[in-house]
């Protein structure tokens, strides 16, 4: 076998029919990292003249000269082929070695053991722990199974295959998140995909719930460079939208008509002591009242609003699924259903352009209530699917004297930043 540099045709033709297919190993992203001046190495390992691996690996030097290798949801092979696992293996850690590498990184996309929507495990439908054994013995470390919010290796993803239409997909929703979908559907919600010239829109809304909400988004720049550099199907930056001047009026006529039905209903319940008719004017009524509070929790937005940006979300198309990447909705619009709008929505996309996969990607909080992040699972969770663990992280010291001395120096740093913290604050005079 031999290690040879693709050419982005080539890459691009074995990565994309790949059954570990990730948008972390796509062209795109690679023309991505490239603008934003990152060391980017595209390889192939052939036998007999065929192509039987390949990954894109990313170089990375620090400050102080370490340098990582790291092959992100790959390299993509048949692992169950052990033969050629441990020659791909010697391969990278002779290129990691010739680019000055201390260490060699890879993060296979493949699951570690089944799991249901409950996260109960499944080893009876796939189990790789032999493969995590087999890494262990070629000299990788294995990083454990602790939720990675860099190299995502819990998820929760929604399989699209054999699902016929938009009917048979919402109904394999729960019964609050097609009420909420509906909900939202019948309010005006409606969906944008961000363009160069509304990037502002969608990174302002973006930003906003990253804030309120405690998670890590990027600067604006990463966003513009991936519209700059990726294609608009690769890059979906989704923004769910409400016209308030719209919504109002359109509560507002809603609440009128039902108002006039339910005057009418009464008038005949007077007259009449018809049960048929009393029953018909609580539902009516019920509506009548679902009306007045929509307008009551609308009035802190005037109509000089116009059209507000209620939820924000990055998608990625690319392979056998889309995943949402990272996002959220604005606090103060929570109400019209935002992001499980933007989520329904590019469910459709999914199933209108065949992917049958929709990854909600980074999913914690799954054992339980009093866990952090526990309300996002039960929300992704109301859409239907099961959760994904991946083997995880495996590092390999390709120099182990540098190796070493780097990790007693981030060791030492370490508790350097602790005692710090725990030091008393001068008080100033």
């Amino acid at each position: 076998m031999e290690l040879a540099v693709l050419s982005d045709a080539e890459f691009e033709q074995f990565a994309l029919k790949h059954p570990q297919n990730s948008f972390l190993q796509s062209l795109d992203f690679t023309r991505f990292q490239r603008a934003r001046g990152q060391q980017v190495e595209l390889f192939g390992v052939r036998r007999d003249g065929e192509l039987v691996a390949a990954g894109k690996l990313n170089y990375t030097t620090t400050r102080l000269g370490y340098t990582i290798c790291e092959c992100a949801k790959g390299p993509l092979m048949d692992y169950t082929d052990a033969g050629l696992v441990r020659a791909v293996v010697g391969l990278l850690r002779k290129r990691a070695v010739e680019r000055k590498a201390a260490e060699l990184r890879i993060s296979p996309n493949l699951k570690y053991i089944a799991r249901d929507a409950d996260g109960a495990e499944h080893p009876e439908v796939e189990d790789n722990r032999p493969l995590v054994a087999q890494l262990d013995g070629l000299g990788f470390q294995h990083q454990g199974q602790d939720m990675n919010f860099v190299n995502v290796n819990w998820m929760f993803i929604k399989s699209l295959e054999g699902v016929q239409d938009a009917e048979e997909l919402i109904m394999g929703t729960s019964y609050r998140t097609r009420k909420a979908i509906r909900k939202a559907e019948k309010n005006g919600v409606f969906l944008e995909q961000a363009t160069l010239e509304t990037l502002d829109e969608f990174y302002g809304a973006l930003s906003r719930a990253g804030d309120e909400k405690g998670f890590v988004y990027r600067e604006r720049a990463y966003y513009e460079q991936l519209l700059r550099t990726t294609s608009a199907e690769f890059t979906k930056l989704m923004m769910a939208k409400i016209d308030i001047p719209a919504y109002r009026k359109s509560i507002t006529d809603r609440l009128a008509e039902e108002s006039a039905t339910a005057a009418e209903l009464r008038r005949e319940v007077e007259e009449t002591g018809s049960k048929k008719k009393a029953n018909r004017l609580k539902v009516v009524q019920d509506l009548v009242d679902s009306y007045e509070r929509s307008l009551k929790d609308i009035e802190r937005f005037p109509d000089s609003v116009g059209v507000a940006t209620v939820a924000a979300i990055h998608f990625v198309c690319y392979g056998d699924e889309v995943v949402c990447v990272i996002g959220g909705t604005v606090q103060d619009y929570i109400y019209f259903n935002g992001a499980t709008s933007l989520y329904w929505g590019m469910m459709l996309h999914a199933l209108e352009k065949g992917y049958p996969r929709y990854n909600f990607y980074g999913t914690f909080g799954i054992s339980g209530q009093d866990e952090e992040g526990h309300g996002g699972y039960e929300f992704k969770k109301g859409f239907g699917g099961e959760v994904v663990q991946l083997v995880g992280d495996f590092v390999m010291p390709v120099r182990p004297a540098v190796f070493r001395a780097n990790k007693l120096a981030r060791a030492a740093a370490g508790a350097a930043r602790l005692l710090l913290a725990k030091l008393p604050l001068r008080r100033s005079a």
